[in-house]
């Protein structure tokens, strides 16, 4: 269950692959928020989450990417001037460094806990969650 005011079918369909843009415009326009405004309150939850070990590397990395799409989507740019919202630009980009070993890590290096984990752990240090300021 997700603690947020975001639709719920937002995070169904981004653990799925893929968010439609008119979903998310759907959901913006219910919940009172910007497409972005809930795009970066959804990243949140998603990265609280992780954090909390509620899901684990791959479910917010799969529901990350599927936000990112959205994001960039050629509707969405064109609707808020190719800006990417900041707090799902953070979250996506915690999630993308963990994905894959560097050639100057040791072997046994797991680029989700030295990369992914601080990174999440500092943004939810900094940032309060959009739906709580309402």
């Amino acid at each position: 269950m997700m603690n947020s005011s975001a639709d719920p079918r937002l995070y169904e369909a981004a653990q799925n692959g893929c968010v439609s843009y008119a979903l998310l415009q759907e959901a913006a326009i219910q919940s009172g928020l910007t497409a972005p405004d809930l795009l970066d309150e959804l990243s949140y939850v998603v990265a609280s989450r992780y954090s909390a070990n509620e899901i684990d590397f791959e479910e917010a990395d799969a529901v990350m990417n599927a936000l990112w799409a959205v994001c960039v989507s050629r509707e969405f740019w064109a609707d808020y001037d190719r800006t990417i919202p900041p707090v799902t630009n953070a979250v996506y980009l915690a999630f993308d460094a963990g994905e894959y070993h560097r050639e100057s890590d040791s072997p046994s290096t797991d680029p989700e806990i030295k990369y992914t984990r601080p990174l999440i752990d500092a943004l939810l240090a900094e940032h309060v969650p959009i739906g709580s300021r309402l």
